[in-house]
């Protein structure tokens, strides 16, 4: 196998996989009606011969099976039948309550504009996902390879796959999103990492080839094994249909018309058109293969989207999916309002911005006049505490790189009584590591440094100097000033604050005065981007479900659940102007060597011997001490929808539960009570 050292510098910036497949999805060929009968023979009188004619022809029957919505169509003409919409060799997916049936509306809500990820959730479907084992499936694509030596991805498409506006998709519309889109200097100025290889400190992209309209290949000029991850496999197609996107682009369009189109859009070149055109949640005319399509821009207000009827997923019975013919999104201006619209059963199914814990009394009290339930989803996260080992504050600094330290930060928290307080029981006092299940989970991290005991803890503290405390109990620095010992967090305003103060309370137990300052998401990010923070609590560790595809949070933390700020920026970028290279010998070192050569193996048995190691580093030193872990998320569902369950895993908004339960394979018991 080719063996190569990519430098520490080129980090793969690959967001979220993993979204999930129904628990019965699979990549078969739905079965085929039986034949109609011929007619029964004529009878001739007794002793006479005559000849028998031809039985007349049996009306042909139909493979797959629709949604009346979309039969009304056929009839009227408007819309070609089913069999010639879906896909020869269609992906299979049942739901969880067995064949469903077709209608109804599905009400969910969204917090504006800036929130797309809620529909893309929802809707987003890929060449491959990972279902409720943590396996990744075939999906969009029947099959696919990697080359022996980690440098070529070869996928094998679903022949007869189509856009949403019934045009063909093939390789060629791969080519044109990798060749033309992420590849175009005008749109993207620098190769996403993800795309390219970078040799000699230049990036050097894929190239891309395809044998024929149902093959396509990635091929890189060093070993790219987790490229599957990297380019948004698990969770999108990376394509786009040229023959509607062609218009807006420089390289396609006729250059008089696309000049028009630029003015008229009030843009200032074809990039900024392009861009807008491309964006499904604004531009209701670009075809999708989602299951539903948005059918009115998004606003301030309201959004509808309907069934796709080119989609490409069946039910083993051979109904074309999604079971639902419409999801409507209602914007809320604050949370407290969607919360009020959950307890009034004005939501049909939703987790995102609605789940967090803190909320399940109200929800259970409402269940029977909102006529719903309250889920109770397995969160993939942990509850930690992210402690920025670059703060500026150099004495905090030296304090926080200390193993001592942060091992006396694990056993100062009564997990006990953490669990019981903000989540009435459940969840699981545990380190940072994949969940239980996972081909990933590393028992040996997940169980240590648990026990309660504060003596423990303040015996390291003493251990490491500082034993002299002020007249309130809180220790001081070693060096003769007098200064208290003060770690001073940022709290995102979405995020419970009991659960910081409950911290606070911790941290004077052992001597140490911890504040906090609640701000907005956008301004913690700006303090992040600025190495302007000690850390953050509750340090949400999420992406943990597929952690190779998002392995950011084990390699330098990122944005808003920082434990390496500088050095992150390092890592991803020594120009940055809060870039710091770590100190030789530290560690992280370690960390990212291991995390180096996991790039560039194919061999999926050394990846994951090479991510054990950097989960052994985890439990030597700790770098962020964890308090619980598969942590509760409230997940309500209208009663009568059916293809939820409660305990589905959760992995933040990247691997939602709309994906590892295939929201397409939801269906309502009684489609005619929800209508909008």
């Amino acid at each position: 196998m080719m063996t190569s050292t990519l430098t520490r510098r080129e980090f793969l910036r690959i967001s979220t996989l993993a979204s999930a497949a129904t628990v019965a999805a699979a990549c078969v060929q739905a079965p085929m009606a039986p034949p109609a009968e011929g007619a029964a023979p004529v009878s001739a009188p007794a002793g006479e011969s005559v000849a028998q004619p031809a039985a007349p022809p049996a009306e042909p029957t139909a493979k797959f099976h629709e949604s009346p919505m979309l039969a009304e169509r056929v009839a009227a003409g408007t819309l070609p039948p089913v069999d010639e919409r879906v896909p020869v060799n269609p992906c299979v997916a049942d739901s969880l309550d067995g064949i469903g049936k077709f209608g109804g509306t599905m009400r969910k809500s969204f917090s504006g504009q800036a929130d797309g990820g809620t529909w893309q959730i929802l809707t987003q479907r890929g060449l491959l996902k990972i279902n409720e084992d943590m396996a990744l499936i075939n999906m969009g694509a029947e099959s696919w390879e990697l080359s022996p030596d980690g440098r070529q991805f070869t996928f094998h498409l679903r022949g007869g796959m189509r856009w949403s506006d019934g045009q063909p998709m093939t390789a060629e519309d791969y080519r044109f999103y990798c060749d033309d889109v992420i590849k175009n200097a005008e749109l993207n100025p620098a190769v996403p990492q993800a795309w390219s290889n970078t040799i000699d400190g230049t990036r050097v992209p894929v190239e891309f080839s395809a044998p024929d309209d149902f093959t396509v290949v990635y091929t890189f000029q060093e070993p790219k094994p987790l490229f599957h991850y990297a380019a948004y496999l698990v969770t999108s197609i990376p394509a786009a249909p040229l023959h509607y996107l062609g218009q807006f682009h420089a390289a396609y369009a006729d250059q008089d018309a696309l000049v028009k189109a630029v003015a008229d859009a009030g843009r200032d070149d074809w990039t900024q058109l392009y861009i807008d055109k491309s964006n499904a949640t604004l531009n209701t005319d670009l075809p999708t293969y989602y299951p539903w399509v948005v059918t009115n821009p998004w606003t301030d207000e309201y959004v509808v989207s309907e069934r796709n009827p080119y989609y490409w997923e069946v039910d083993s019975a051979g109904n074309q999916l999604p079971y639902i013919d419409k999801v409507t999104f209602r914007v809320f201006s604050s949370l407290d309002v969607a919360v009020m619209w959950v307890a009034n059963g004005e939501i049909d199914c939703q987790a995102r911005h609605v789940g967090e814990f803190m909320y399940y009394t109200l929800y259970k009290e409402s269940e029977a006049a909102g006529d719903y339930t309250t889920m109770v989803m397995n969160r993939t996260k942990c509850d930690g505490l992210h402690m920025n080992l670059t703060v500026k504050d150099q004495r905090l600094r030296k304090l926080f790189n200390e193993r001592d330290f942060r091992l006396a930060c694990s056993y100062m928290v009564n997990r006990e009584e953490y669990l019981e307080f903000i989540y009435e029981g459940f969840g699981t006092p545990k380190q940072y590591t994949p969940p239980e299940g996972s081909p990933f989970y590393y028992e040996k991290l997940a169980k240590a440094y648990l026990e309660y005991d504060p003596d423990k803890a303040n015996a390291l503290l003493d251990g490491l100097g500082y034993t002299e405390r002020d007249g309130e109990g809180y220790r001081v620095y070693p060096d003769g000033s007098g200064d208290r010992i003060t770690i001073n967090y940022l709290a995102i305003n979405t995020h419970p604050i009991r659960t910081t103060e409950m911290l606070a309370d911790y941290f004077k137990d052992i001597g140490i005065q911890l504040t906090f300052r609640v701000v907005d998401r956008s301004l913690s990010i700006e303090a992040h981007n600025a190495n302007d923070v000690d850390g953050d609590f509750p340090g949400w560790f999420d992406y943990n479900l597929v952690p190779l595809g998002e392995p950011r949070m084990w390699v330098r933390g990122w944005t808003t659940k920082p434990w390496a700020v500088a050095w992150q920026a390092w890592y991803d970028d020594p120009t940055s102007p809060i870039a710091e290279e770590p100190p030789e010998g530290h560690w992280i070192w370690t960390i990212w060597d291991l995390w180096d050569r996991i790039q560039v193996t194919a061999s999926e048995e050394e990846q994951r011997s090479l991510f054990f190691q950097i989960l052994d580093v985890w439990y030597d030193e700790l770098p962020c001490p964890c308090y619980v872990g598969d942590t509760p998320y409230l997940l309500i569902v209208k009663n009568g929808l059916k293809g939820l369950r409660e305990g589905l895993p959760y992995d933040c908004c990247h691997t939602g539960y709309e994906n590892i339960v295939d929201s397409a394979t939801w269906f309502w018991d009684e489609p005619d009570k929800h209508t909008v």
